[in-house]
């Protein structure tokens, strides 16, 4: 069943709907505040989202912005708002931060259900090429098939050049396993804001990370891991103590030039994974290991 997430206070404009989604077989959560909001989708997962104009606590595009950048909202997850707006400019504030569409008043539920129903089988559909792709449905990162690809294709370019490759593999550990999701998604967002745009980063198992850098030696992959390790600490402070907390390791390999290095790229994979599961205080940087440690 289709989750909607209802965010708003007036119940003259919201009750209505909410009782029309029900009825129209929507699953319905609701959020009387923005920081509500905030909360849920940290827990769920929404089909799509409906905003009211007027909020209590914030303006509706600076909501958009924050929905945005919570791991758990897709680009395929709808964001609508519902009521009038006080100007042109306003409306094109709340498109620009990400909403998908502006419902005016009065509002015609029976087109809102309309829209809603076109842009979840979308968002379905979406998922379904994505899992049945090179990329992890949950992330939206490469998956362990996708990674091994390029690191395929990035051996090649890196022998050609006679250049170096490195590999990273970041492991996550969580006390209560039912926050490992919540984690995943969060460590998946600091490793997209973390790594360069040359570098390929992928999920390759429920909580191993890998990222594939090109033109990086031994000490570019120490220098990655701490770069990513920092985001994640940056994020999580920003994120005011609300991830659950986690320990991280870290195992890498590289090879300063591919073209003369036995074996193939790929083998930098399996390597770095080897390597994390030794990372400890007994290594030269405690959490991050070399294969050759």
């Amino acid at each position: 069943m289709p989750v909607v997430l209802i965010v708003g206070a007036d119940g003259q404009l919201l009750d209505p709907v909410t009782g029309q989604l029900e009825a129209g077989a929507f699953a319905v959560l609701r959020a009387p505040s923005t920081q509500a909001a905030l909360a849920a989708v940290r827990h769920t997962s929404p089909d799509a989202i409906i905003v009211a104009a007027a909020l209590p606590d914030l303006e509706p595009a600076e909501l958009c912005r924050l929905l945005r950048r919570e791991p758990r909202i897709t680009p395929h997850t709808a964001i609508f708002i519902a009521g009038e707006l006080p100007s042109r400019d306003a409306r094109r504030a709340v498109l620009r931060a990400g909403a998908s569409d502006i419902l005016g008043q009065p509002l015609d539920v029976a087109e809102l259900l309309l829209k809603l129903d076109a842009y979840v089988r979308l968002k379905t559909l979406a998922e379904e090429m994505q899992a049945a792709s090179l990329v992890d449905r949950e992330t939206g990162l490469y998956n362990l098939h996708g990674l091994a690809r390029r690191v395929e294709e990035l051996g090649a370019l890196s022998v050609r050049a006679h250049g170096a490759l490195a590999c990273v593999v970041l492991a996550i550990e969580v006390e209560d396993d039912q926050a490992l999701a919540e984690v995943t998604a969060f460590c998946a967002q600091a490793i997209k804001g973390g790594v360069r745009h040359s570098d390929v980063p992928g999920r390759i198992a429920a909580a191993e990370f890998a990222v594939v850098a090109p033109r990086t030696g031994a000490d570019g992959a120490i220098r990655l891991a701490q770069r990513l390790a920092d985001e994640m600490r940056r994020r999580s402070h920003d994120a005011a103590a609300t991830v659950p907390s986690f320990l991280l390791r870290a195992g890498y390999d590289s090879v300063g030039n591919l073209a003369y290095a036995p074996g193939s790229a790929s083998d930098l994979l399996v390597r770095a994974r080897r390597a994390w599961h030794d990372a400890d205080a007994e290594s030269r940087l405690g959490w991050i290991r070399s294969f050759e440690d």
